[in-house]
């Protein structure tokens, strides 16, 4: 599955789905495995600047995301950060958290002491096909 921006080539490194607004991927966290990213399809900056329906589009795509973690990861916690300071095209994080081995959970997760490793890519295609399974269960993707 490709995805990313033609305007600005933002793109998602391991997609697992398109949903109705967004492309989930799995994020290569070893700290924090099942982190993902959720990119937008339509390029936009501001989140304040999207279209009513689009915002709501993106934000029940952020909660079926985030089901599909919590199932996937037996996280009893997700934390979530809708960045796009470093990259200019809107695109939430979300964090599985409060597992038996999460290096710190009361810190974010750019606080974290260990340093950021990869998935193994064995654990990511897991992963993947995982959370595609959990979204497929949760409803149509689009």
């Amino acid at each position: 599955m490709e995805s990313g921006c033609e305007e600005c080539g933002f793109r998602v490194e391991a997609p697992v789905a398109r949903l109705d607004a967004a492309t989930l991927g799995v994020f290569s966290d070893a700290r924090l495995p099942g982190r993902c990213v959720l990119v937008l399809d339509t390029h936009a900056e501001h989140f304040e600047q999207l279209d009513p329906a689009l915002s709501r589009r993106f934000m029940e795509d952020v909660a079926r995301a985030a089901r599909a973690i919590r199932e996937v990861t037996g996280a009893p916690r997700i934390n979530y950060a809708l960045l796009a300071n470093q990259v200019n095209h809107l695109h939430w994080h979300l964090f599985p958290r409060g597992l038996p081995d999460d290096p710190d959970p009361r810190v974010s997760p750019w606080e974290l002491a260990s340093p950021e490793l990869p998935l193994a890519p064995a654990r990511i295609e897991s992963l993947r096909a995982a959370l595609a399974q959990a979204l497929e269960r949760d409803g149509s993707d689009g």
